[in-house]
């Protein structure tokens, strides 16, 4: 089975929390060991168009993330879009406009993303600076500080099996001993719904590619008394 084109930025934004939670237990003298587990939950999209001699594309990313310490549980949300704009008309390639922007937020809502990863949904606003949305769909290059909105409500369901992976890490840290037990499921999928700024709707197809998928991280510091 073919391994599907995921992007897996959450994995790697999954690491700085828990190295943060080891280290403050590393830091303190009173606890033999401590865990700290980390689930990251990532739907992305990517939607392209070309109108009028002018090629767009929009990436959508949302990730989840779940970070539970003995200090307790947090939840948090974190959506972006990326749109990238060219004008080709007449064999030209020299307009090109490059804007994104992003949210988040503390998750105390239902889950976007499924566990089982069969689907996902999204409904949030993203405000985007740098750009004007004109009415035939083109953007104008514009000051930074000038921002406009986009509302995404999107939908995502699996299209592939899963692919998954997991291994163990051990290393030392001090006179600690960290032990890792890392896994991640993937697959590949699909995406529609309405990305709307200035009255247009960028997601007018499905997508062109999308994904789904979760990566688990738990870390154990085992210290000398």
């Amino acid at each position: 089975m073919s391994v599907p084109t995921i992007r897996m930025s959450f994995v790697k934004a999954a690491i700085a929390p828990l190295l943060i939670g080891l280290a403050l237990h590393v830091g303190g003298a009173e606890a033999s060991s401590s865990v700290t587990t980390e689930t990251a939950k990532e739907a992305s999209a990517t939607f392209e168009s070309l109108s009028g001699g002018v090629r767009t594309s929009v990436v959508i990313t949302v990730a989840e993330t779940e970070v539970a310490s003995s200090a307790g549980v947090e939840r948090g949300l974190h959506a972006d879009i990326e749109i990238f704009q060219a004008d080709t008309r007449g064999g030209r390639n020299d307009r090109f406009i490059a804007v994104g922007g992003s949210v988040d937020t503390i998750r105390d809502g239902p889950a976007v993303i499924d566990d089982d990863l069969s689907t996902a949904a999204l409904d949030v606003t993203i405000p985007v600076c740098g750009a004007k949305p004109l009415y035939n769909g083109r953007l104008k290059q514009r000051p930074f500080l000038e921002c406009f909105e986009v509302q995404i409500t999107l939908d995502w369901w699996s299209t592939s099996e899963i692919y998954s992976d997991s291994g163990t890490d051990d290393y030392p840290a001090g006179d600690c001993t960290v032990h890792v037990l890392s896994s991640y499921r993937l697959n590949a999928a699909s995406s529609t719904g309405t990305i709307m700024a200035g009255g247009i709707n960028f997601a007018s197809s499905p997508s062109a590619r999308a994904s789904l998928g979760v990566s688990n991280r738990s870390v154990t510091a085992t210290c000398p008394d």
